[in-house]
Parts: structure tokens; sequence; C-alpha cells
């Protein structure tokens, strides 16, 4: 089972997490398959850097995100893009409709203080 989660970084007291996807059965901070992105919560909000292109395609081969990663992913809107590509690829609805849909998530989402500073590193 391919996981997507956190591997701990950075010195005693002040750490910093790289997102990863990994085989469950492979330690925290062991090998990993690859990197997709950062996670320092250090300072507030917490910054994140993510490859959603990556995420997304991840996810749609079937890996699991821990709690801690779901959350992250959850607040982002990057769980709301994969529900909404499975509903294109089912045919269930066009990608003008993903997009209007989205959108307003991202406009009902903006009023809030932000949990996350998040970054898009496209690669």
């Amino acid at each position: 089972m391919v996981k997507i989660r956190l591997a701990r970084r950075g010195r005693k007291k002040l750490a910093l997490y790289d997102i990863v996807i990994a085989n469950a059965r492979v330690p925290r901070d062991g090998r990993f398959i690859e990197k997709v992105g950062n996670y320092d919560p250090n300072g507030e909000p917490s910054k994140v850097v993510l490859k959603i292109d990556a995420i997304l395609k991840w996810l749609s081969n079937g890996a699991q995100p821990t709690p801690t990663v779901k959350s992250i992913f959850s607040s982002n809107g990057i769980l709301l893009k994969q529900h909404l590509d499975v509903g294109i690829k089912k045919g269930a609805i066009t990608r003008e409709v993903a997009d209007k849909r989205f959108r307003e998530w991202e406009e009902q989402r903006k009023d809030k203080t932000p949990k996350f500073n998040v970054v898009n590193v496209s690669n």
C-alpha cells in the first residue's frame, strides 16, 4: 500500500516536514518514492509548498494520505479537485462545471483566515 505522509527533518524543537509518497511498510524517515511537497508548521500561518499535479496523479492511482496530510490537502482544495476529476472521468460533469464549482469553493474560502500559506510548484 502506498501512503502520502510526512517525513521529519530539521532540528530539535524546530521540525520541518517533507510530504512524500512512500510504501506503508517503510519507516517514517526512510526510503520514499517521490517528494511532493514541504510543510513548515513553525509560524502563523504554516507554510506549505506542494506539487499539486503530482499529488493528484498519486491520489488517482490509489495512494492514501495520512490524517495530517489529508487535513493539509482538504484545506487547500486538493481533495475537492480530485473528487471533481473523478466526476469528469466518469462523465457525470464537464470540465467547465468542475472549474466553476472549484472557483465557487475558493470564493467561499477567501473570507476565512488561512490555516496554511500555500505555494504551488509545477514540475
